[in-house]
C-alpha cells in the first residue's frame, strides 16, 4: 500500500510539473513585449503593444502620458495581450517606457515593399527556417531597416508555418499552425528592428484568409476594431500618408492564384466607393497581382481574373501603381492601358521559378504590356522620390543591393539594363 501511495505521489508530482512547464514556456514567450505602428484611416495612426500584462501600458504622446485600450485579450492559442491607441497622423514623438516608437513624417520620400515572408512549413514541403540563407528574412528586415524608408508596405502572406518540420530539414523545433508563436517565430520577432523605427500598412494576404492565418491577422495587424467573428472579405480603405495616397484592398478569399469569383459583383460595388474623388497620384495595394507573367508548376500565371473583371478596366487615371505579392518573385509590368504592376512577393518565402530577364511588347490577359521586368532572388522593392518628379524603383536583392532600377513617371515604366 505505501509502495502505491509513492508511486500515486509521484505520477501526480510529475503531472504538475509537466503542467508548470508547459504553461511557463506558453507564457516565456509573451514575456517580450511587441510594439509597432501603422497606418489607420481616417487621418490616423495604430499603435499596438502585444503583452502578457492584463493592464495596457500607458504611452508618452507628445510629451502627455496617454493610456493605450485592449483590442483583445486571451484566448485559445493566444495567452497574450493585444493593446491600442489611435493617433493622428501628426503625432510628432511617441514613446514607451522611454523608448521611441515610429512615427509618420510630413513627407514621404522613401517606401520599402515587401511580402510573403514567412518560412515555408506544409506537409512534406519545409524551408530551412533556421539558416539564414535559406530563410532570409532577417536579412531583407536589416538591409530594410538601413535604408530608412519613412513607410514600409507589406503586401500580405505573413505566416507560413503551417505544419511541423518534417525531418531531416533545418526547421527543427519551429511552431506551426495559427497561434501566437508561430506568429512571431514567422513575422513578429524578425521585424523588431523595423517596427521600431518606421511605421508600416499592412495588406491582407490569402494566408491570412479565414482557414488559414485569420486569427492571428485580425488579432494584431487588421485595420479597424477585431470583428467577432472572421469574415472573408472586409472593406477597403484609403489613407493619404505623407503626401502619397493609398488604396488598401482586400483580395485574400479564394484558391490561388485568383480570388474566389463570387465576390466579383462585391468587387465592383467596391470599386465605385474606391475609385472616387482621387484627385492626385495613387497606389492601390493588393496582395494577389491584376496581372502577372510567370509559367509555374505546369500552368500560365497571368493574374487575378476576379479583381480584372470587377475593375481591371477602370482604374482612373490618378491610379499609377498596383503593389502586390503572391508570386515569390519580383516582378514589374508597364501596362499599355493600365497602371504599372509591381509585384515584390520575394522577402523570405520560398521563391518561384521566375526567370531573369526582360519582356518587350508581350500580351498579358488579354492587354499589351509594354515591359515587363523579372528578378528571381530574395529581396525587396525600394521606391524614392526623384527631384524631377516620379519614383525610383529599384529592385533590391536581400542584402540591399539593388539588381533592377526603373523610373515610375505617371503610368510609364523607363528601365534600366540589368544592374551588374
Amino acid at each position: 500500500m505505501w509502495c502505491v501511495c509513492v508511486h500515486m505521489a509521484i505520477r501526480f508530482l510529475l503531472i504538475a510539473l509537466f503542467g508548470v512547464f508547459c504553461c511557463s514556456n506558453t507564457l516565456a514567450a509573451a514575456n517580450k513585449v511587441y510594439q509597432w505602428v501603422q497606418l489607420a484611416p481616417d487621418g490616423k495612426i495604430s499603435v499596438r503593444v502585444i503583452t502578457d500584462a492584463a493592464t495596457c501600458p500607458e504611452l508618452a504622446v507628445d510629451g502627455r502620458s496617454t493610456s493605450m485600450s485592449q483590442r483583445v485579450g486571451p484566448s485559445e492559442n493566444f495567452p497574450e495581450y493585444v493593446c491600442e491607441l489611435l493617433l493622428p497622423q501628426t503625432t510628432q514623438r511617441i514613446t514607451l517606457d522611454g523608448r521611441p516608437l515610429a512615427t509618420l513624417p510630413g513627407d514621404v520620400q522613401r517606401v520599402a515593399v515587401i511580402g510573403d515572408t514567412g518560412c515555408r512549413i506544409r506537409f512534406s514541403m519545409a524551408q530551412a527556417c533556421n539558416d539564414p540563407d535559406a530563410w532570409p528574412l532577417q536579412k531583407v528586415v536589416a538591409a530594410v531597416a538601413a535604408r530608412k524608408p519613412d513607410l514600409v508596405i507589406h503586401v500580405g502572406d505573413y505566416l507560413y508555418r503551417f505544419g511541423p518540420c518534417p525531418p531531416p530539414t533545418d526547421c527543427e523545433g519551429s511552431p506551426h499552425g495559427d497561434k501566437f508563436e508561430a506568429w512571431v517565430a514567422d513575422w513578429i520577432d524578425p521585424a523588431q528592428q523595423l517596427f521600431s523605427h518606421v511605421p508600416f500598412v499592412f495588406v491582407r494576404g490569402n494566408h491570412e484568409n479565414c482557414g488559414r492565418g485569420g486569427k492571428g491577422w485580425f488579432r494584431y495587424f487588421a485595420s479597424g476594431a477585431r470583428p467577432p467573428e472572421c469574415p472573408a472579405v472586409t472593406s477597403p480603405w484609403k489613407v493619404s500618408a505623407g503626401g502619397l495616397d493609398l488604396i488598401v484592398f482586400d483580395a485574400s478569399d479564394g484558391r490561388a492564384p485568383e480570388s474566389s469569383p463570387k465576390y466579383l459583383p462585391t468587387y465592383r460595388r467596391m470599386a465605385d466607393a474606391m475609385f472616387s474623388g482621387l484627385t492626385r497620384e495613387t497606389w492601390f495595394l493588393t496582395h494577389r497581382p491584376i496581372w502577372a507573367d510567370l509559367v509555374a508548376f505546369g500552368d500560365m500565371i497571368d493574374g487575378d481574373d476576379t479583381q480584372r473583371a470587377a475593375f481591371g478596366k477602370a482604374f482612373p487615371e490618378q491610379i499609377s501603381l498596383v503593389l502586390s505579392g503572391h508570386i515569390h518573385a519580383f516582378q514589374a509590368i508597364d501596362m499599355v492601358d493600365g497602371p504599372v504592376q509591381g509585384i515584390s512577393g520575394n522577402s523570405g518565402t520560398r521563391l518561384d521559378p521566375m526567370p531573369d530577364s526582360r519582356l518587350e511588347n508581350i500580351e498579358i490577359a488579354g492587354s499589351r504590356a509594354r515591359t515587363v521586368i523579372n528578378d528571381h532572388g530574395f529581396g525587396f522593392l525600394l521606391l524614392t522620390r526623384m527631384e524631377q518628379g516620379g519614383w525610383q524603383m529599384d529592385a533590391m536583392d536581400e542584402n540591399g543591393t539593388p539588381r533592377r532600377r526603373c523610373a515610375l513617371k505617371g503610368r510609364e515604366l523607363i528601365c534600366e539594363a540589368k544592374i551588374p
